[in-house]
């Protein structure tokens, strides 16, 4: 018989503290350590308001997975009405593995995890991607560098599966995005992507921010 209740899903947005000097080191050079950083902290809020509207007209949850600061501080600029919790793992595959995991373990069926890089991602994207997500076992958002900017997966994912999608991918390269869909074909796992984007990383990437406030 099948359940009465509400499907559950979660939104799982990832990002970093905007600290001078450790965030978006790629475009210090062009942009000066406190530019960047405030770069930083504009792309997380817009990211925030993006995904706060997304988890509103679906039954899903929103929380923030951080790293470079402590809880108070992320507190501090965030409040304290959202979920903070801090990122875990010696890399970027092992601390969105565990997100997933955390959300399976809390009864979450269907997640999507964004990143705060691309400022072309919107309510509707996060949407379709949940949506698929109800056809497919991966929905990718795949990003310009050859990256994703979007995740989503399916809670029945078999554990050997969800470990193929995060372990040993050259994170930071030009393949993350096409080595993420050959693991996924191997493993039998049907897919959907979402439109590319473009992530803001590199000073020639700035050209697809569009509006933002004067970062001085």
């Amino acid at each position: 018989m099948q359940s009465s209740q509400p499907l559950r899903e979660e939104i799982i947005l990832f990002s970093k503290y905007p600290l001078p000097g450790r965030v978006k080191t790629r475009l210090i050079p062009h942009l000066g350590s406190r530019k960047a950083a405030r770069l930083q902290k504009y792309l997380t809020e817009q990211a925030l308001a993006r995904a706060g509207e997304a988890a509103s007209l679906r039954p899903a949850r929103l929380s923030l997975w951080y790293a470079g600061a402590s809880r108070r501080r992320m507190k501090a600029w965030l409040g304290s009405s959202l979920p903070l919790i801090p990122q875990q793992g010696k890399d970027l595959g092992e601390r969105m593995a565990r997100a997933f995991l955390a959300a399976w373990e809390q009864g979450i069926q269907r997640a999507v995890l964004i990143g705060s890089d691309c400022p072309a991602l919107s309510a509707g994207l996060i949407l379709q991607g949940m949506a698929e997500l109800g056809r497919h076992d991966l929905v990718l958002g795949p990003a310009s560098d050859g990256g994703y900017y979007l995740i989503g997966l399916r809670r029945d994912l078999a554990p050997d599966a969800l470990a193929a999608l995060f372990k040993d991918i050259p994170w930071g390269g030009s393949a993350v995005y096409r080595e993420t869909l050959a693991r996924a074909a191997t493993a039998g796992l049907s897919f959907f992507s979402l439109q590319e984007l473009h992530d803001i990383d590199r000073p020639e990437d700035l050209r697809h921010l569009g509006h933002h406030p004067d970062p001085q």
